[in-house]
């Protein structure tokens, strides 16, 4: 059987928006790639010879919707990939040779807004590995359904156009860098977001209350520290609260949902349980207010997700979990993907911008979700579409 590589496949990432990713690929391929004909490979390229010296392939069998997959991973020296990719020369007995020459496709995901500079370029760089290696063996590369760009810097920019024009096939989330792939002379086609084909996963630990609101906090933006992002969030703490004493006179249950975490080791300023659990100890009144403290699958959490009657997020993945089960969102934007994929799903001004607000701004971004809370079942209508 012939293999296909899905690059950036995590299942158990961290950040439940990255899995969710993984989880919509395999629906997504096997709607318009075929890959029921294909066995789906993963390859660790690693440095560390006395960890990884004499690995055997492994092979995990992973529930995804209501079937059952096999995943195989392959572990590989990086140096087999440095001569491959950088010296254009391929080691004729090497296990990463013997093993492209069966690849079918590479198909690529870059964690879904990271086929751009705005993180760094190192990350830029660090979600192309397979990608290289499609180009360097000459097999399809497929450009899943994701945000493309900006880029800041004109060599990653010139990097990302000798890729979409290699690829044989492009899929974009977004409008949003459509104008440079006119001008490059690329290909597309619109798609929704690979976490739109990732089914819900029932969960009986918890139940939600009739009517309640879902807010996520998002642990990058609550520690204010998170890399480039450092000292950007000072009023999102003191917006969170706001936007809970509101619900709270309103006599509305509040559940506090995280989207990335690590439940027993958190990450440091980027943890949502962390966040959740700091905000929910220190809320001096704790009436109609939730926290679900659970380590949930990705699935499991879109299910949650689906059971609310008005949802605000701050990661853009749990706004899609919203937003693909039919439920009301407000989005607390950090990034420019925010307006993208609210406004190409018809929810034009359901966000708001929490970089660098001030504390006045706080009470109109409050009046804003009040507005789209009160009209959500409006919006439910515009979603059923």
């Amino acid at each position: 059987m012939k293999h296909i590589i899905i690059s950036g496949l995590n299942l158990h990432d961290n950040n439940r928006g990255t899995a969710a990713l993984g989880y919509g690929a395999f629906q997504f391929l096997e709607k318009y790639h075929r890959l029921n004909e294909y066995q789906v490979i993963n390859i660790v390229f690693y440095k560390n010879f006395i960890k990884y010296w004499g690995s055997k392939e492994s092979v995990v069998t992973v529930n995804i919707g209501n079937e059952k997959r096999d995943l195989k991973t392959y572990y590989i020296s990086y140096f087999e990939w440095f001569f491959a990719v950088k010296c254009k020369f391929r080691l004729p007995f090497g296990k990463l040779n013997t093993l492209m020459k069966n690849v079918e496709y590479v198909a690529a995901i870059n964690g879904g807004d990271g086929f751009s500079d705005i993180y760094s370029r190192q990350t830029f760089e660090n979600r192309l590995v397979d990608t290289r290696l499609a180009m360097s063996y000459k097999i399809s590369l497929i450009i899943l359904p994701q945000t493309l760009g900006p880029f800041s810097e004109a060599s990653n920019y010139n990097t990302a156009k000798k890729i979409l024009q290699y690829a044989s096939k492009v899929y974009v989330r977004d409008l949003n860098f459509i104008a440079d792939l006119k001008r490059m002379n690329v290909k597309y086609e619109l798609s929704k977001d690979l976490s739109y084909f990732m089914q819900p996963q029932r969960t009986a630990l918890i139940e939600v209350l009739p009517d309640a609101v879902g807010l996520n906090i998002s642990g990058l933006a609550y520690s204010n520290g998170f890399k480039t992002l450092s000292g950007r969030f000072e009023q999102y703490p003191l917006l969170i609260n706001r936007i809970i004493e509101n619900f709270q006179e309103m006599q509305v249950p509040v559940y506090l949902i995280s989207h990335s975490y690590n439940y027993c080791t958190p990450e440091s300023n980027n943890d949502d349980m962390e966040a959740s659990r700091h905000i929910y100890l220190q809320l001096k009144n704790k009436e109609n207010v939730y926290l679900i403290d659970l380590n949930l699958s990705s699935p499991e959490t879109k299910y949650i997700i689906s059971k609310f009657d008005f949802f605000i997020g701050t990661r853009m993945h749990a706004n899609f979990a919203a937003i693909y089960t039919q439920i009301p969102v407000f989005g607390l934007a950090y990034s420019y993907k925010f307006k993208g994929a609210f406004d190409e799903n018809g929810l034009v001004g359901h966000y708001a911008d929490i970089i660098d607000i001030e504390d006045g701004e706080i009470s109109k971004i409050i009046s804003k979700i009040d507005y789209y809370y009160h009209v959500r079942n409006e919006t439910k209508k515009l979603l059923a579409r």
